[in-house]
């Protein structure tokens, strides 16, 4: 396992030390958490689930022979000459969005994005909600150190493939973002895109308070969030006659929700335009769309840079990010 991780980790029910023993790493109270493939898996198997991955991974690591079974995906499983993992090609959609639903399955190359924070010269930074690592590939090509969390084992196991096949340098783990098993101060930019958007709005502010804790203080998260107002947003809450939404359905903020709530839990909050027409629109991808969706990436890009221009178009984008700065004491 990572001497990084041995250091920083702690028990994510009552943030304990940690004792590598035996495969398993175990605090003084007796909680003890597998250790699969090198990566350790900090799930709690008696809170409340808010995704299917957490109740898959519990559900492995149950699993007698769980080692075994993941064995065979200590590699990349190739077909046909592709050069992508089938896990990816299986999960873009998922991980992505809706413009991605053409090319699932067909992935010429990994879809790595436009990394918004500025570039690093080794600052350790969290990834949640990583899946199969895009995102810590993305900061770790801008000199960053990431680690990225996530409660879904095999995309884990994913990310660490596809970051060892393109030759990145990054760390995973499994875990939730509600129970971050990290010490106090351990990291200096924390980073999430697509996730929050899917927690209910009471878990996103748990998540936030353990962001806080783990975030040095007078140091920055990057977190995006989808725009109640924006015009692809407003239109998909009405069809669902403006409920709050359940499971993984997206939940609305409005922007001075989302400010209010930000500046609660962090302190002073920039806000700024991500995408329009839809979320997780990435220019950076743009080559990998048909024609029809390469003029909404097109448009969402115009958008985005006029914006710079005429701030309150920023109100109808549909995806922003968040930058605050950790004003704990």
């Amino acid at each position: 396992m990572d001497p990084w991780l041995i250091e920083h980790l702690v028990c994510p029910r009552d943030k304990s030390d940690l004792d590598l023993h035996e495969g398993s790493l175990v605090c003084n109270a007796g909680h003890s958490y597998p250790v699969i493939q090198g990566i350790p898996v900090m799930l709690l198997d008696d809170a409340e689930s808010t995704h299917g991955y957490i109740e898959q991974t519990l559900e492995s690591i149950a699993d007698s022979n769980t080692s075994e079974a993941f064995e065979a995906e200590a590699e990349p499983d190739f077909k046909n000459g592709e050069t992508v993992d089938e896990f990816v090609q299986k999960e873009i959609v998922y991980t992505s969005g809706n413009l991605y639903y053409p090319v699932e399955g067909k992935l010429p190359r990994y879809p790595i994005p436009r990394f918004v924070p500025p570039n690093s010269d080794g600052e350790r930074l969290l990834d949640i909600g990583c899946n199969w690592g895009r995102w810590s590939i993305a900061a770790a090509r801008k000199g960053y150190r990431p680690v990225g969390i996530d409660p879904s084992l095999k995309a884990v196991l994913a990310a660490k493939r596809v970051a060892s096949q393109l030759g990145v340098e990054a760390i995973f783990a499994v875990g939730d973002a509600r129970f971050l098993p990290f010490a106090e101060d351990s990291f200096d930019v924390v980073f999430s895109y697509g996730v929050f958007q899917h927690f209910a709005k009471e878990n996103t502010r748990v998540s936030l308070d353990e962001i806080s804790r783990v975030l040095k203080p007078g140091h920055k998260t990057y977190l995006q969030m989808p725009n109640r107002y924006g015009v692809r947003q407003y239109y998909q809450h009405w069809r669902r006659g403006f409920t709050e939404g359940e499971g993984f359905e997206i939940r609305y903020w409005t922007p001075k929700e989302l400010r209010e709530t930000f500046e609660d839990k962090f302190g002073k909050t920039e806000m700024s335009a991500d995408c329009y027409f839809g979320l997780g629109i990435q220019k950076s991808d743009v080559d990998l769309m048909p024609l029809k969706y390469k003029a909404v990436v097109h448009a969402s890009e115009l958008l985005r840079k006029t914006t710079g221009i005429i701030p309150p178009l920023m109100k109808f984008a549909d995806s922003v990010y968040l930058e605050s700065v950790n004003e704990k004491n």
